[in-house]
């Protein structure tokens, strides 16, 4: 696999986390601009993957590409908008185990993050 095309898998998989709760607000528009941007990704090319969000299904990635920056990219995709969904939960555990991590680094990396917000 690519390296264009492992990070293009890891932007979609981003949009389909943001998506599970069935919208994506301004905060996680904003993170994936972000994301798409340092991708590489060309703005037609990020208009038409968030156009269709809602259709998106969440690939598990195979690849063992960075997986803690796949996995705490998801898991930050799913509560950059303050709350975490319990389809956006599900995904990013079942996205963990199949990286080789466990539920609780999810519910450990979920904790932290909010620790940090609530210090800012």
């Amino acid at each position: 696999m690519t390296n264009r095309k492992v990070k293009l898998e890891h932007f979609v998989n981003l949009v389909a986390v943001a998506a599970a709760d069935g919208y994506l607000n301004a905060r996680e528009r904003e993170f994936l601009a972000d994301r798409a941007e340092e991708t590489g990704l060309k703005a037609d090319e990020y208009e038409s993957i968030v156009k269709d969000a809602d259709k998106l299904q969440h690939v598990v990635p195979l690849n063992q590409f960075q997986p803690e920056d796949q996995l705490m990219d998801a898991i930050f995709m799913s509560i950059v908008d303050g709350e975490i969904a319990e389809q956006e939960y599900q995904l990013c555990v079942n996205m963990a185990c199949k990286l080789g991590f466990e539920r609780s680094d999810v519910e450990e990396t979920i904790s932290e993050i909010k620790l940090i917000w609530q210090h800012r």
